[in-house]
């Protein structure tokens, strides 16, 4: 074999890849590092990709071609069969969009032209093969026509719909490949003697062994790797097929998750109050660097305490956060593991045991999520004696606690808890506290509203408790389009998971600010140990006194959160996202808006905070087994597969042969949860266990783990009890099987089950489009938290019946979340109804996220008029650079919009952009970061001047009328149980505490909405009102 040809194709596909992927990617890099890096990567993958084509190819050519009695005939047919089949890829992907994927004509169309192609190719190969070897010469031309098709072929691949119709770019590749590898088939070339042969062979199998060594390198610069993924011809296809980087069960450094206890504070005796704000940001109080002004109450507290710069929620929920807090454990770890106790020692119950008098005052929307995981401390309410449980606004909690500290009997300490609702979403702050009408602004004028009413709540309470220890943190952050989304539960950004947390001890605690990693879950250890009570043994949290002392180096070395599959660990600087075996690494100190991950060039950081991950994860079972007795108990290795822990998979096959049939079925399960292939032949002998709900166990772990011999006793695992007809079933739908549908309709319906579950089951009947669900479906829309899941489940299921009740939900939908997935699904139903509604919520002050990329892909913006335009198609004057993803804008740089279909009156021109950095419109900066829609006032010229970071590309413009966001609902009667707060204790004259809500009657509430992030995301959303009766703000 003349390695010469292939030698010359590679160069041809490398020449061409590098130069499209350098003019197209060049500002995407970060500097000439990652540009020389993919370089070396690029290249001797291309060469590698011609050199086995070309061994392939000429394999094929002497088994089907040499001894074929006509070889010329049998070439034409092979050449003609691949271009047919290259030509039916391309026309179907080049037809799949929403015009003509539908069209009666395009299965003909595409069988046509790919036959007519197929054979011209194969003629042209049969003509080839027939002529005379002789009179071969001269064919310069088509060499060099070849060889242009091809370095044509890559660019398009480079800048035509980067990202889109991967199987349009795959084509692409294969035909400038096929194109490269044609042109050096017809090289007139002399023959090479031996050594020459010998010498090629030598440079070409080191190239080929390279290769995937160059990918893996790739690889591990992500920014680069996504550019190559991007832009780059066979390179980028081949990126796809590496394995991210996963981090490796073991093994990792043994990790101290605690430093060696030191003398705390002392405050036996003293008077406490504890304030928590629900979604109050850290990032909004002066003293974290906040708004000049906005918070003064509290950064008069900060000056007067301690400052915890680095502090956690452990779960971005109210109802985890909150009781995490109170009983010194990571609930949401505790209440996964398999026989949890349902009882935990809380902080009130124990400061009451030693003479202490003990009041809650909180809303009863605390316990939204996951509500029955939390029905025992809702009941009993913490332990505390006092509860007023009502839903009021931050000032009339003032009164509250005024109240209460006057009523309570001398002579006793007390420990209050407040928990203020305030900044919770919809943000609709008193009028003396509005800063603008904006989104962020109307969250800030909460934040002061509820900064006035604690700096109050300080006041009276060391009034009466003069010297009294006061501490104010929040139950978590809230997100305001930081990293693309809104409001809580849903990610482990900053903006989500890191607090606030003063700690006021005057005479006692340093007043100063640490950066020490701290958690709620510290809180009850500290004040208990502080005022000199016994801790329960099972709590976490760690004892915070010495750092209050000023001891920074005592304090705790890591903190940890969740949510969802979601884990995160950090040190105080650095920051370990990770979400089954892929994490991010951020460097907090340089990168606080965690935009860059450094887990390729901080290994032995990631490997450091991943073994404090699993060491925190393995001591969670060992903490609760205190609770258990004999049997009750678990396997170390089951309790940490069931919290998530995949370097305990291994440890869990032995488990299949324990004696205990309950361990037998919780490995199992555990086992395909966590995809741990291995363990897949003892699973298919596990099926035939004596014990059927091991055996229903095993054959849904083994369906899961890919052995479609499982499915018929999958199937038959439909009959077993709820929970384990509900895993079959959601098992059954990833493989496309819709035999459980009913068990799904009944999983999604159930409003008992964990939200996480029900979603998945509306994602399942989704996947298995069950007609069957759609009544169920639409009466699930009036579940705010579920229903983004709903409308994407109706929008895939299709039908009329859908659509309507999507168009009704869409209309008069208040959380963005869901009119971004109503408008996503109208269009995928191509109900008329879908641009009319999406261009009247593009009018608010917060557009539909997504909504502009919705009207560009379904051709809305085609043409150019007062409407809007796609940026790419006119609409400019000055000098823009435009490519694939949108238009840079120049000098001079102008959109000029027409005046026909201009909206009139008042308007918004909501813009899309691409890239990192900043746009300036009408000298205006907006920042930039990813796809991002930036919403001003329109003009009434529709001429508006432009200038951008290099790195930023605008995309379209659409211009709506502006529109009033719409109204909170109608508050709706709370039925809570008569107050009781009046009673008194016995001779001591101390108010004891109702059962379940202390509301008084007629205080009034809503509770049909979540975190204001619909789709699984958070507690009951904010009240819909400010009531007059009693102060009450009802949930909605």
């Amino acid at each position: 074999m003349d390695l010469r040809r292939p030698l010359f194709a590679g160069a041809i596909l490398a020449v061409a890849e590098i130069s499209a992927t350098l003019a197209g990617g060049w500002g995407l890099f970060l500097g000439s590092g990652e540009r020389r890096r993919y370089v070396l990567g690029a290249a001797p993958t291309c060469f590698a990709v011609a050199l086995l084509a070309w061994g392939v190819a000429t394999l094929v050519h002497h088994v089907l071609v040499r001894r074929a009695t006509d070889p010329a005939t049998a070439l034409g047919r092979l050449a003609g069969a691949c271009a047919t089949a290259l030509a039916s890829v391309i026309g179907w992907s080049l037809t799949a969009g929403p015009r003509v994927s539908d069209a009666s004509w395009r299965e003909a169309a595409v069988l046509v032209g790919a036959v007519s192609v197929g054979l011209a190719c194969g003629a042209l190969a049969r003509w080839n093969a027939s002529r005379d070897p002789r009179t071969r010469g001269g064919r310069w031309w088509i060499v060099v026509a070849l060889a242009l098709s091809s370095v044509v072929t890559v660019a398009a691949d480079a800048f035509v719909l980067p990202r889109l119709y991967p199987a349009l770019h795959l084509a692409a590749a294969s035909f400038a490949l096929v194109a490269a590898l044609a042109s050096a088939s017809l090289l007139s070339l002399r023959p090479l003697d031996r050594r020459v042969s010998f010498a090629l062979a030598f440079v070409a199998v080191p190239i080929v062994i390279a290769s995937p060594v160059a990918l893996f390198a790739l690889e591990r610069a992500p920014n680069a790797a996504f550019v190559a993924r991007t832009h780059a011809s066979w390179t980028g296809k081949l990126l796809a097929l590496v394995p991210g980087r996963e981090v490796a069960p073991t093994p990792e450094p043994t990790v101290e998750l605690a430093r060696p206890a030191r003398r705390g504070i002392d405050l036996r005796g003293s008077d406490v109050l504890l304030i928590t704000v629900d979604a109050l940001r850290a990032d909004r109080l002066g003293a974290y660097g906040g708004p000049p002004g906005l918070t003064p109450s509290l950064d008069a507290l900060a000056e007067d305490g301690v400052v915890f710069r680095r502090a956690y929620t452990p779960t971005p929920h109210t109802s985890y956060a909150l009781t995490s807090l109170l009983t010194g454990k990571f609930m949401r770890e505790v209440l996964e593991l398999p026989g949890a106790p349902s009882q935990h020692a809380a902080l009130p119950d124990l400061l009451r045991e030693y003479g202490y008098r003990t009041a809650a005052f909180y809303p009863p929307a605390i316990f939204f999520v996951d509500a029955t995981r939390f029905s025992e401390l809702s009941r009993g309410g913490f332990g505390f004696e006092y509860r007023k449980v009502m839903f009021a606004s931050a000032q009339q909690r003032v009164a509250q606690l005024d109240g209460y500290l006057e009523e309570v009997a001398p002579g006793y300490p007390v420990f209050v808890w407040m928990h203020l609702f305030e900044p919770h979403e919809p943000y609709a702050p008193p009028p003396e506290f509005a800063r603008g009408d904006g989104t962020v602004e109307r969250y800030e004028g909460e934040v002061a509203a509820v900064d006035h009413a604690i700096g109050q709540l300080v006041e009276r309470f060391r009034a009466r408790r003069p010297n009294g220890t006061v501490i104010v943190t929040a139950d978590h952050g809230e997100e305001l389009g930081d990293h693309g989304g809104w409001y809580h539960g849903t990610t482990l950004y900053d903006e989500q998971v890191r607090i606030p947390l003063i700690w006021s001890s005057p005479g006692v605690a340093t007043p100063r600010a640490t950066d020490v990693p701290v958690e709620l879950v510290d809180l009850a250890p500290t004040l208990l140990s502080a005022l000199g009570v016994p801790r329960d043994a099972r709590m976490r949290g760690d004892d915070l006194g010495a750092v209050l002392r000023g001891v920074d180096d005592a304090g705790p070395r890591f903190a940890f959160a969740s949510v969802g599959t979601r884990r995160m660990t950090t040190d105080g600087r650095h920051k370990l996202l990770c979400e089954d075996a892929r994490c991010v690494l951020f460097d907090l100190e340089h990168d606080p808006r965690e935009l860059e991950d450094r887990s390729a060039r901080e290994a032995d950081v990631v490997s450091t905070l991943l073994g404090a991950s699993r060491a925190f994860l393995a001591s969670v079972p060992r903490n609760e087994a205190m609770a258990m007795a004999d049997d009750a108990g678990w396997p170390p290795a089951l309790a940490r597969a069931e919290l998530g822990d995949r370097g305990a998979a291994a440890e869990l096959v032995p488990l299949l042969g324990d004696r205990r049939a309950t361990v037998r079925a919780s490995a199992a399960r555990l086992l395909g949860e966590l995809a741990y292939a291995p363990a897949a032949p003892t699973l298919a002998r596990l099926r035939e266990d004596d014990d059927p709900a091991v055996a229903a166990e095993a054959a849904i772990a083994g369906l899961e783990l890919g052995d479609r011999d499982a499915v018929s006793s999958t199937r038959d695992a439909l009959q077993r009890d709820t929970e384990v007809a509900r895993r079959a079933a959601l098992v059954l739908a990833e493989h496309d099987d819709a035999a459980g549908a009913e068990v799904l309709r009944g999983l999604a319906a159930d409003e008992s089950a964990e939200e996480g579950a029900r979603v998945a089951a509306l994602r399942a009947l989704a996947r298995v489009r069950d007609a069957g669900a759609v009544p169920t479906l639409v009466t699930l829309l009036a579940d705010v938290r579920l229903r983004p899941e709903v409308v994407a489940t109706l929008g895939a299921i299709g039908g009329a019946r859908a659509a309507d009740a999507i168009a009704r939900a869409f209309e008069g939908e208040r959380y963005l979340a869901a009119r971004s997935a109503e408008a996503s699904a109208l269009f995928a139903l191509r109900d008329p109804r879908a641009e009319p509604l999406l261009r009247r919520f593009l009018g608010m002050d917060r557009p539909v996220p997504g909504g502009v990329r919705l009207l560009l892909e379904h051709g809305r913006l085609a043409s150019a008029s007062g409407a809007g335009v796609d940026l790419r198609r006119g609409a400019r004057e000055g000098t823009w650079r435009c490519d694939d993803v949108g238009c840079a804008p120049g000098e001079g740089a102008v959109v000029a919009l027409p005046t026909s279909r201009a909206p009139r009156g008042p308007a918004r021109a909501v813009w899309l952009v691409e890239g990192e950095g900043s746009l300036r419109i009408d000298g205006v900066a907006s920042a930039v970061r990813g796809e991002t829609q930036i919403s001003i006032s329109a003009r009434e010229d529709g001429r508006y001047a432009l200038a951008a970071d290099d790195a930023v590309r605008v995309i379209a413009v659409v211009v709506v009328a502006a529109s009033d966001e719409l109204p909170p609902p109608p508050p709706e009667p709370w039925e809570g149980a008569e107050e009781n707060a009046e009673a008194q204790s016995g001779s001591s004259g101390a108010p004891e505490g109702s059962e379940a809500a202390n509301a008084p009657t007629g205080s009034s509430s809503a509770t049909d909405g979540s975190d204001g992030s619909p789709g699984g995301s958070g507690e009951a959303a904010r009240p819909s009102a400010r009531v007059l009766s009693h102060g009450a703000r009802p949930e909605g």
